[in-house]
């Protein structure tokens, strides 16, 4: 703990940052994620956060981009690691290591995006709904109106956790993947987690056209059925990051680390290995 910002680092090795989630959508901590214990198994020190208002941190709550940059310099000022090192990020935690590589190019050494997007109008032109047919699926009329009550504050516990059971029950091909949230009785009477105001400030994010200032070694990997950050907002990304891998996963949705771990696993290691051009 340092200042009230819980600081994780976990396995032992070269360090590399991880950027936690900024949402509230998430039952545990990035630390106890199966992407942190993938990337620590590979030799290297992972260090992560938990974002102000979320699980441990006790800190004030700011919730936008730049309370998770500035997080994240100091995770690993707290640790001693100097710029630049390699950075990962999944789903909103890979917008945040996009917002890293653009806004504060010195701390990237290398960067992998997972599932990843440019920014709120790459999500609001490709992402979930999209993935239904109003005449055809009851999850689009579902999905819209509880995400329309999230986004103008009429949402409550039961809400942000219904509407984040239907989106990640779409968001795996294996659906024994699947870790729901428990709606309990009194949910609808109980506020939202604090850091579900991340809806409103990823609004304000967009780096469509800043993609030609990433000047770290990229690798953007996607699962072909992933209905959060289509396929089509990796090849964005790929087509404005000069020199970016792109990497598709044929069986996977949202988070191909826990449904195609192997091959994940031996992509990022070898992309890891790359030295970066100077």
């Amino acid at each position: 703990m340092h200042d009230g910002l819980a600081i994780y680092r976990l396995g032992e090795g070269e360090p590399l940052l991880l950027f936690p989630y900024p949402h509230g959508s998430t039952l545990h901590p990035m630390a106890e994620n199966p992407l942190a214990r993938l990337l620590a198994g590979l030799g290297r020190q992972v260090i992560t956060f938990d974002p102000p208002g979320a699980f441990r941190s006790a800190r004030p709550m700011r919730c936008d981009l730049a309370e998770m940059l500035d997080c994240a310099v100091e995770a690993l000022q707290v640790h001693g690691v100097p710029a630049p090192i390699d950075v990962v990020g999944h789903s909103m935690g890979s917008l945040c290591a996009l917002g890293l590589a653009v806004k504060r190019p010195q701390w990237v050494r290398r960067l992998v995006l997972i599932g990843s997007m440019s920014g709120w109008p790459a999500v609001f032109r490709w992402s979930t709904p999209h993935n239904w047919s109003p005449l055809r699926d009851r999850e689009w009329w579902q999905c819209m109106w509880l995400g329309t009550r999230q986004i103008v504050g009429l949402g409550n516990l039961a809400v942000h956790k219904r509407l984040d059971n239907l989106i990640k029950t779409a968001s795996f091909v294996d659906k024994r993947h699947v870790e729901l949230w428990t709606v309990e009785p009194g949910d609808s009477h109980r506020p939202p987690p604090a850091r579900a105001q991340w809806l409103k400030a990823e609004r304000q994010v967009d780096f469509a056209q800043r993609l030609g200032e990433v000047r770290s070694p990229t690798l953007l990997m996607v699962g072909r059925y992933d209905p959060q950050t289509p396929l089509v907002c990796s090849e964005e990304l790929a087509a404005g990051i000069r020199g970016s891998q792109l990497l598709v996963f044929e069986h996977s949705g949202h988070s191909p680390f826990i449904e195609e771990p192997e091959r994940f696993r031996a992509a990022v290691a070898d992309f890891l290995a790359l030295k970066p051009e100077s």
